[in-house]
């Protein structure tokens, strides 16, 4: 048993080195792609499944892995220009041929299969195929590719690999340090075709993509507080472009003396005045992180929030709710500097309608991250909320209203 075991580790001991790197980086990548995934996703349906999630990360973990394998390890290029370039090979399968030639033909004969399996050109078919089995997979499960478009794909797939290796890692080496081989065409694809006619197999267990789509969907009609977190960075992402490009314009021609204070504080103001209630209202209660996160700010009762109603409410969430931690501050030092009389009343009264304030804006931030739809005090008091704009396909309508029926 031991031999056998170190035999693998001889045989994979390359392989195992490459995908250790293609993990490692990983994290990277998801760190790159989460923000634009979470748009997309809170874009096209409301929400991000756990499920979906899972699947498409572990596919970029795999693509990852296929294409570190194709290029890793990476030679020097003062040793690929010493050496002589590595020739393409047309001609699929010759090593077939070269094996039948030394060892004949006896499917019969045990001996005859343990020197095929145990030949390099046979395990690195068998490795080639196996690498594509789970792009054929993914093609058939989650992208709802038919037979022909899997086909097409794993072929385009193995040859912009194929070309990466005879482009010298795209002209970055003098002349390729690996081979451009039919062969691996051949394997890579029929790996892919064999995983896509094996997939109802190995994915019994997991829901179909339809199923996803509906519970996506489903839990898209609500609005998480990570969705309108995403929403609001992106506004605000507006005001710091906005701060940086008047701040160029306008700082320079001012006099020295001019406080600049005033000036954040100013453009502050009218950015929430003008952006959030003014636009929003002329835009039927969406700025543009709403649009982009498909959500809309109604009134309770009405279904267009009313211009009264936004500045109430933006007035509460960013002239009282968000700055009170620096009012805090403020009153807090008004009471450490040792004043009595009024300025020691007011201060410990501004300090503790702060804590309450604050206290009440985390516990509804709780409440949200628990999944409740219980709203914030400021749109309570000014009768707002925010929603939900997904529409939902009539297909996936209809099977949602058909499962609730059930229940």
């Amino acid at each position: 048993m031991e031999y056998y075991i170190s035999r693998a580790v001889v045989v994979l001991g390359p392989y195992l080195s490459v995908i250790k790197s293609a993990f490692a980086a990983f994290p990277i990548a998801a760190f790159i792609i989460t923000l634009p995934y979470m748009i997309w996703q809170y874009k096209k349906f409301g929400s991000i499944p756990l499920l979906r999630t899972a699947v498409v990360y572990s596919f970029v973990l795999y693509a990852m892995t296929v294409y570190y394998l194709a290029i890793l390890p990476l030679p020097t290029i003062e040793s690929v220009a010493a050496s002589a370039p590595m020739l393409p090979n047309f001609v699929p399968y010759t090593w077939v041929k070269g094996f039948v030639q030394a060892n004949g033909i006896s499917p019969a004969s045990f001996a005859w299969w343990k020197t095929l399996v145990k030949s390099f050109s046979f395990r690195e078919t068998f490795f080639n195929i196996c690498m594509f089995f789970p792009l054929g997979v993914y093609l058939r499960y989650y992208f709802k590719a038919k037979f022909p478009r899997t086909l097409i794909t794993g072929f385009l797939c193995s040859l912009f690999i194929e070309l990466t290796q005879l482009s010298g890692l795209y002209f970055i080496y003098p002349h390729a340090y690996r081979t451009f081989d039919t062969t691996d065409l051949c394997n890579n694809t029929l790996g892919a075709v064999i995983g896509f006619l094996l997939t109802p197999l190995i994915c019994f267990f997991l829901p179909r993509r339809e199923k996803l789509d509906e519970r996506a969907y489903k839990r898209g009609t609500k609005v998480p507080l990570l969705r309108r977190l995403i929403g609001l960075s992106i506004d605000w992402l507006i005001y710091v472009v906005l701060a940086v490009v008047t701040e160029s314009l306008f700082l320079r021609i001012l006099p020295a003396e001019f406080d600049s204070t005033i000036f954040y504080q100013t453009l502050y103001v009218l950015f929430i005045l003008v952006y959030f209630v003014l636009l929003q209202w002329l835009f039927k209660g969406r700025t543009l992180g709403h649009i982009i996160m498909k959500t809309r700010i109604v009134g309770d009762d009405v279904e267009r929030a009313t211009l009264p109603r936004l500045l109430l409410r933006y007035v509460l969430l960013y002239g009282f709710t968000v700055p009170a931690p620096f009012y805090a501050l403020a009153f807090a030092h008004i009471i450490s500097s040792n004043q009595e009389g009024a300025p020691l009343i007011i201060g410990l009264a501004g300090l503790v309608t702060c804590g309450i304030l604050m206290c009440i804006f985390a516990s509804d931030c709780l409440m949200k991250l628990l999944g409740s739809e219980h709203d914030f005090l400021y749109g309570r008091i000014s009768k707002t909320k925010c929603v939900s704009t997904i529409k939902i396909p009539q297909n996936v309508k209809a099977a949602i209203s058909s499962e609730e029926d059930k229940k």
